[in-house]
């Protein structure tokens, strides 16, 4: 060996920090890849859990957004297409023939609960002599959606009908498809109503 190398290894020599430590063990290396590999496994069945929860979160949206498109469908799909058609049928109106109202009897719960029909609307419109009802509460007997009578004249002195406003609601009785007057069917006033309410309890 030449003396600048020898020069060179003593220069190393006296630079290296660990120049004062004890030699190492000869078991320390595999000793420590032990725990480096040990390590490593730990890390590893940490992180392999995560993977499933990420996806999972990124799935999250996608569902979320789903289903809010279903009950979007929901709602407007009726909306657009306009929902079911009301049903509506035809009332004859009374056919008193000049009754004064004197030959009215007075009326009783028995006689409103004797009705095939019965129930409360409200006048949508009035279009020449047709009134179109639109029911909102039924007490007796099949009643459609909707009714249509023909307007009773105000200024007669027949007490077998009533005249309908629009806007106004009435309480409507009927048999065999002809409405029943005499006060049967009149404005829903809380006299009436009270007539009702004793001939349908409950």
């Amino acid at each position: 060996m030449h003396d600048d190398d020898r020069a060179l290894r003593d220069q190393l020599r006296a630079a290296d920090p660990a120049r004062a430590l004890p030699p190492a063990s000869p078991t320390w290396l595999d000793h420590r890849m032990e725990q480096i590999m040990t390590d490593q496994t730990a890390t590893t069945t940490s992180v392999t859990p995560q993977a499933p929860r990420r996806a999972f979160r990124r799935w999250m949206p996608v569902v979320g957004v789903a289903a809010g498109l279903a009950i979007a469908a929901v709602i407007v799909v009726p909306l657009v297409l306009g929902g079911p058609e009301p049903t509506v049928e035809s009332l004859q109106p009374s056919m008193g023939g000049g009754l004064a109202s004197g030959s009215c009897l007075v009326l009783e719960p028995a006689t409103v609960a004797a009705q095939e029909q019965a129930f409360a609307a409200t006048v949508l419109q009035i279009q020449g002599d047709t009134v179109l009802l639109e029911v909102t509460e039924r007490f007796v007997g099949d009643v459609a959606d909707r009714v249509e009578v023909a307007q009773v004249d105000a200024t007669s002195s027949d007490f077998s009908g009533v005249p309908f406003e629009v806007g106004q609601t009435y309480l409507v009785a009927a048999v065999e498809g002809t409405i029943t007057g005499c006060g049967v069917t009149g404005a829903d006033s809380a006299e009436l109503r009270a007539v009702y309410d004793a001939a349908f309890p409950g």
